[in-house]
């Protein structure tokens, strides 16, 4: 049994364990690296896909399952294997889709697979996010994909277009079927009611090799306010959001100030 061999830290990626240059930092690589030698267990916790996360991590060791589309998805990289899904299920999803193209044409409307990001909006608009993507992305009609599993719904645009368009959402009922949350600034998503980083922590915990750790949860944003309040310790940001602050146990350093590696540090100095 090694030191660490009693925890998991699970980190969101954007603005908690990637700096403001969207890199891991040397000293996080560091202490990451002696924590999961020393037995502890880490993965992520992110909107991205499991592709285009992996771009950050290389170097990293990930020895559990991690939690990508914001919740849909539970994926273990050491076998290539999606762990659990859970799919936006039923005609009210599709409906909900064709009305936000047809009514917010200035909204880049996106529809989430577990391999491709469907464009479907009716004018080919680009969403800023790609030139620092990695996953594959196509436009087509909305028609064409009706009959695939849908993880995610994001729109991407103008924030006051955005809150036109959840409010009729809630109008529509989608508060009963959805977990729906602003992922960033100009990014607006909508995931299945029984699917947040919140949620997923509850299936990471029952994992064998999780089984009886105490989990810390680290982010900085809303859509990590659940995770943080699931975890046994959660984290915030230094830079977070000032509701995911209040949600969190500890506030610690911002990310450009090696989050994982301060945290890594207090379990190190007995304080987790």
């Amino acid at each position: 049994m090694g030191k660490y061999s009693d925890y998991v830290l699970i980190s969101d990626m954007d603005g908690t364990l990637l700096s403001s240059k969207r890199e891991v930092s040397q000293e996080n690589r560091e202490a990451l690296r002696r924590f999961t030698e020393g037995g502890g267990n880490f993965c992520v916790a992110t909107g991205r896909t499991p592709e285009d996360t992996r771009q950050f991590l290389q170097g990293i060791e990930i020895n559990t399952s991690c939690v990508f589309f914001n919740g849909a998805m539970l994926y273990d990289y050491r076998q290539d294997k999606i762990t659990k899904a859970v799919t936006l299920q039923g005609q009210k999803w599709r409906d909900f889709a064709a009305f936000v193209v047809e009514n917010f044409p200035d909204l880049c409307t996106q529809v989430f697979t577990a391999e491709v990001c469907y464009v479907v909006s009716q004018i080919k608009l680009e969403d800023p996010l790609w030139e620092r993507a990695t996953y594959e992305h196509v436009f087509c009609p909305l028609s064409e994909v009706t009959d695939k599993d849908w993880l995610k719904i994001m729109v991407h645009g103008e924030p006051s277009i955005i809150r036109q368009m959840a409010a009729e959402a809630k109008k529509m009922g989608m508060d009963e079927i959805s977990n729906n949350f602003f992922a960033a600034d100009v990014c607006y998503e909508f995931v299945d009611k029984e699917a947040s980083k919140g949620h997923m922590l509850k299936y990471l915990r029952q994992l064998p090799e999780n089984r009886g750790r105490k989990i810390i949860a680290q982010g900085d944003y809303g859509n990590d306010t659940y995770m943080l309040q699931m975890a046994d310790t959660g984290v915030a940001s230094g830079n977070a959001h000032e509701d995911t602050k209040a949600a969190a146990d500890i506030v610690g350093v911002t990310c450009d100030e090696h989050l994982a590696a301060y945290v890594i540090g207090l379990i190190d100095r007995g304080e987790i």
